[in-house]
């Protein structure tokens, strides 16, 4: 499957990754790395928004990368959001005990509504 990950940043302060496939161990590296460099080249950026709609699975790797871009991003000055996400990926953050460290919210209840 193709993995794809687009940058938008029109007004300088919110920045757009759009991601699209499978997050997981081939695919995953990529996505730190883009919001890293992107982020260095846009230091007035105070959210990042990904779009998780796109993502059709993610594994651990997958996992640790949204971490990782987490870590980045908070080190930027800037919020993390994680939007529509689906609900495996809600389960998978759930199980895994990181949706209110990635996003701020508490996980349990939307992932009982999804189940």
């Amino acid at each position: 499957m193709t993995w794809t990950c687009a940058w938008s940043c029109p007004d300088g302060v919110t920045a757009r990754v759009t991601l699209d496939g499978e997050l997981e161990f081939a695919t995953a590296a990529r996505l730190p790395r883009l919001v890293t460099d992107r982020l260095a080249d846009h230091p007035g950026v105070r959210e990042v928004r990904l779009d998780c709609a796109g993502i059709v699975f993610c594994d651990s790797s997958g996992l640790s990368a949204l971490l990782r871009v987490h870590r980045v991003v908070t080190a930027a000055g800037a919020r993390l959001h994680l939007d529509n996400r689906p609900p495996a990926l809600d389960r998978l953050l759930a199980l895994t005990g990181t949706t209110a460290y990635l996003t701020g919210e508490d996980g349990g209840a939307r992932v009982r509504r999804d189940s």
